[in-house]
């Protein structure tokens, strides 16, 4: 895709925080990097090509924020996620500068 095919329809945030995909009722943890963050959405990049189950929970602790996340594209070891309760990911509105 390229730029004249954006597809985004809310603001994206570039970032480099640690971000962890929960499994298995919390039992099994992934560890990967936020790239971008939206109030709908993020893009993870792990450290090796990781294969993602379609509904998982995402936590960002450094944003205090936990929230299902659904997988939307994945290419290699990088994925894109939107949020399946955005509200619940941003309930006043815009929170990730």
């Amino acid at each position: 895709m390229d730029k004249g095919d954006e597809r985004r329809f809310k603001k994206r945030w570039r970032t480099v925080l640690k971000g962890q995909i929960m499994l298995n009722n919390r039992s099994s943890v992934l560890d990967c990097t936020v790239k971008n963050l939206s109030d709908i959405g993020a893009s993870l990049v792990f450290a090796d090509v990781s294969l993602l189950p379609q509904d998982f929970e995402l936590d960002i602790p450094s944003r205090n924020l936990r929230v299902q996340a659904r997988l939307i594209w994945s290419q290699g070891a990088t994925h894109g996620v939107m949020f399946v309760h955005p509200k619940a990911a941003s309930p006043e509105g815009p929170t990730f500068p």
